[in-house]
Order: structure tokens, then C-alpha cells, then sequence
């Protein structure tokens, strides 16, 4: 075994012993699970796997786990608590790895394609975009095993082979992003990092975890301080942001770096760190980074670190700025607009321009319709929406536009639905969040949609609150072809083609 040890009387090698006394440590910290997916695994390990139910697993995938993946579930848990929502177990594992057919959903066995800081190029070739609208079969993440879900389609997972085999990557299944491969070089490090920051309190709402440098406040400045390297300074400035605070040395240090910086990218994510953790005198940078045209960065600011008087203070000039952006600034920009929602003059027929712009990435475009959600007037829009809802092939877009039209009152509108309805109903993976939708879970509650089409459909059913039953009740309607075609026909949608 890789870090086996010499055991104790208990049969665990005190390397397990010290997670599981850091683990206790880290439930004593969060007693009510608020940080983000604790509430799911409430800081609980199922008990450890054995040899042979490991062995088996290996077998039948053809497979062998790394080393120290495989001994923590030899010898601390087999899945529970962990970053996110949480850690597979092997049963969980093999329901990932193998669709309700038993067919493969992952090639796990195949060599690993993906690799540290892919070129946009490199990533583009192995995700193939073309492939995938074509509706080709794409597999970046083979040699790739999931151990772990961070909500919707992002994805933790372990390397199984190649130069990286036994690193932790976040990968995304819809290809939205290039995959992360998180710092620490094998899963306990990675582990351990996680319970550290959990006990240290350190925040994980702004940055995810394992997305940023380890290290104190003042270990990141010492980094800091040791390096010339633009990149490397932006990304120990990024790590700043999981602490509640910055102490006042770190204020000191850093305000004066801000003054002394050439470089002005560096420099505007210092004023947004500094404005971050509310050091006296650099809220009046913004009107800095508006004269030397980083839109982007001075968006961020108003969006996140400034106060109401700032964000009413500066809508106006974030809604004549919106053509220029794109990426992170026109996400945060679509944020401040969703925040003045109120006032008079902010309604949804002022972001007709920005629906037809076609450069919106996926993500833009999920942002302007979220925020269009928010925002009165949607009517203004809707000739826009019914043709989006008649052409739109992805489902996860759909999901947003669906939502972006919610409270629409329109008959053309409803006739798009059903055929959505219609279109996505029998999906295999509508199919699978339905068998969810009727367990019924302590409480009395059940499983939601947790797969882009149930989640589509689930979002079709509550525009006619689910046909005027309950949850898992319109999901039956549904999926039930006699009562769908004559809930249709009651209800004048007979005549609407698939």
C-alpha cells in the first residue's frame, strides 16, 4: 500500500487516524452545515471498503485506483464527507460509470487526454465543439474516474493513468470549460487541504474549493513577495478571497504594492482585493479604472465589493459599457443590473440589443437570461424567447430561457412548452430523474431533476404547476402516454406536434 504505515492496534495507519481526528475537528467547526454541500454529508464517512469489495470493483473496470485514493477507502471511508457534495462510495461509483442499460458512460480503462493548463486549441481538439453539434460521441475525460459531484454537471474526479494518474481534476460533463487540476499531487494532500480550511474557516462561496494557492494570509504574501511573474502575483492575489478578512499587516503590505505596481492588470486586481476587504481610500479607484478602460475589473468591484449607494451611483454607466464586455465582466455587469431591479427605468426591453448579440458564450448567455429573469417587462422581450425556445438544441440554454419566460402569460409561449414537453419527456435522462422524482426520502420529500433534460422538463411542468397535481404526480401524467395525450387534448394542446 502507498501510505499504509505501520498500523495501529486498530488495523489503521496513523496517517487514517490523523484525517479522521482533523475530520471531527472540521463537523465541531461547521455544527450547522453551512458550508457549501456539507448539509449533504454532513461530515460523515461510511465505513471503509474491504480488500475484496476493491478488488472486485478493479476487476470489473479493468482498473487500478491509485494508491492513495485506493487506502483511504481501504482505510478511512468508502465515500461520504469530502469538498462539495461530498465523496463516492464504490456502489455510487459503479452507477456513474454505467448508464440504466449497463452500457459505459466512461472510458475509464482508455489513456487520459487531458493535461495542466490545456491551450485553447489542444482543449478544443479533444472536446471537439463541432463533434458535439453534430451530435457526435465526445470523450475528453476518458482514463478520468468520478469521485465526487459538485452540483449540476461540474465534476471531481481522479487521473488513472498518465503522468498526472492519482491527481484530483474538476472537469465539467457538458465541456463548458477546460478541466482544473487542483495543486496537490496526490488525493490525501488534497483531502487534508480541504479539512484544513474547513477548521480555519476559510471561505469557499467566492472561489471554490482547491481552486486557489494554499496558505495563510501570510504565507500568500510571502509568495508574494518572492516573485516578478504577473501571472503568478494574480493568482496569489486570487487566493485572498477565501478569507472572511485580511489582517491589518497584509492591508498595510498590499495597499502600498497597489501604489508601487506597473503593471496594470496586476494593479486592478489589487484595487478589487483591497476594495474586497474594505481598506480605507480605494473605493475612489474606481473612477481610476473607468479613465484607463478596465471596464471589466471596475464591474467586479461595483458588483461584489460595492455598496447600494455605489451600485446606484453607477448602473447607468454599466449599462453603456455593456457592448464592450464579455466573459467574467459582462456576468458581473448582468449581476448589478439584477440588483437595481427595481428602479423605474430598469426593465427587460432595455437587454433586447444584448439577446441578439452572437459572440454571448454559453455562460454570457446564461447570465443575461438569468438576469432578464429578474427584471420587469419581460413581455418586451418575448418575441425574441419564441423564437429562441423554437431553435435552441441545448438543453441546459433552454433550462435558463425557460425560467427567463416564467410568469409570461402567452398561448404561443404555452404551445412551446408542450412540444419541449414533448420533445424531452422520454430522454433517457428525463427517464432517470423521474425514477427519483417518485422515491420518496425522509421528510417526505423526494429527489429532484439533477440531469440538464429532467431539469428542463421539471421546469416545463411548473409553468402549469405541474398539471395541477404535486411534484412526483405530474411527473407520472407525464410519463404516461394515455394521460399526456388526453391531458393535451382537455387543455387545447392536441393539435401541437412534437
Amino acid at each position: 500500500m502507498g501510505k499504509t504505515g505501520i498500523m495501529g492496534k486498530t488495523g489503521q495507519p496513523p496517517w487514517a487516524k490523523r484525517i479522521l481526528k482533523l475530520l471531527e475537528q472540521a463537523k465541531a467547526k461547521d455544527p450547522d452545515f453551512v458550508r457549501f454541500g456539507a448539509y449533504s454529508h454532513k461530515y460523515k464517512l461510511s465505513p471503509p471498503a474491504s480488500e475484496e469489495t476493491i478488488q472486485k470493483f478493479e476487476e470489473q473496470e479493468g482498473i487500478r485506483l491509485p494508491e492513495e485514493y485506493r487506502d483511504f477507502l481501504l482505510f478511512v471511508g468508502n465515500g461520504g464527507a469530502g469538498p462539495y457534495y461530498g465523496l463516492y462510495g464504490v456502489k455510487t461509483q459503479e452507477k456513474e460509470l454505467h448508464d440504466s442499460h449497463g452500457s459505459r458512460l466512461y472510458r475509464v480503462q482508455e489513456e487520459p487526454v487531458i493535461y495542466p493548463k490545456m491551450s485553447d486549441e489542444d482543449w478544443n481538439r479533444v472536446a471537439d465543439p463541432e463533434g458535439r453539434r453534430k451530435g457526435e460521441e465526445v470523450h475528453p475525460y476518458v482514463g478520468v474516474l468520478p469521485v465526487g459531484s459538485q452540483g449540476c454537471t461540474l465534476m471531481t474526479g481522479i487521473m488513472l493513468a498518465g503522468p498526472y494518474r492519482g491527481q484530483v481534476v474538476y472537469y465539467d460533463e457538458d465541456f463548458c470549460g477546460q478541466p482544473f487540476f487542483v495543486r496537490e499531487q496526490g488525493f490525501l494532500k488534497w483531502y487534508e487541504r480541504w479539512l484544513r480550511e474547513v477548521i480555519a474557516g476559510y471561505s469557499d462561496e467566492e472561489v471554490g474549493f482547491g481552486l486557489n494557492i494554499d496558505g495563510t494570509p501570510s504565507q500568500l504574501m510571502d509568495l508574494y513577495e518572492q516573485t516578478e511573474d504577473p501571472e503568478e502575483k494574480i493568482e496569489i492575489i486570487d487566493s485572498f478571497y477565501k478569507f472572511e478578512t485580511l489582517p491589518g499587516k497584509q492591508k498595510t503590505y498590499f495597499k502600498k504594492a497597489c501604489n508601487q505596481e506597473s503593471n496594470m492588470e496586476v494593479r486592478m486586481k489589487l484595487i478589487k482585493m483591497l476594495v474586497r476587504f474594505h481598506v480605507p481610500g480605494m473605493a475612489k479607484e474606481l473612477e481610476k479604472l473607468w479613465e484607463y478602460g478596465a471596464y471589466a475589473e471596475a464591474v467586479s468591484i461595483i458588483t461584489y465589493e460595492g455598496t447600494w449607494e455605489v451600485k446606484e451611483a453607477w448602473y447607468e454607466r454599466v449599462f453603456e459599457i455593456l457592448p464592450r464586455l464579455r466573459g467574467e465582466g459582462f456576468r458581473d455587469a448582468c449581476h448589478t443590473i439584477s440588483a437595481v431591479k427595481d428602479y423605474p427605468n430598469v426593465h427587460a426591453g432595455r437587454l433586447r440589443e444584448a439577446l441578439n448579440w452572437n459572440d454571448l458564450d454559453r455562460n454570457d448567455r446564461i447570465s443575461l437570461f438569468h438576469c432578464i429573469q429578474e427584471l420587469k417587462g419581460k413581455e418586451e422581450v418575448l418575441d425574441y424567447f419564441l423564437d429562441y425556445l423554437s431553435t435552441e438544441e441545448d438543453p441546459t440554454l433552454l433550462i435558463y430561457a425557460v425560467w427567463c419566460t416564467e410568469g409570461v402569460k402567452n398561448r404561443k409561449l404555452q404551445e412551446l412548452y408542450v412540444r419541449l414537453m414533448d420533445k424531452y419527456r422520454t430522454h433517457e435522462n428525463t427517464k432517470f430523474d423521474y425514477k427519483g422524482s417518485q422515491t420518496v426520502l425522509r421528510g417526505g420529500a423526494c429527489l429532484g431533476a439533477g440531469r440538464s433534460e429532467g431539469q428542463l422538463t421539471s421546469n416545463l411542468m411548473r409553468q402549469f404547476d405541474y398539471f395541477g397535481l404535486d411534484y412526483p404526480g405530474g411527473f407520472q401524467l407525464l410519463m404516461d402516454e394515455g394521460r399526456w395525450k388526453e391531458w393535451k387534448q382537455q387543455n387545447g394542446f392536441g393539435a401541437v406536434d412534437r
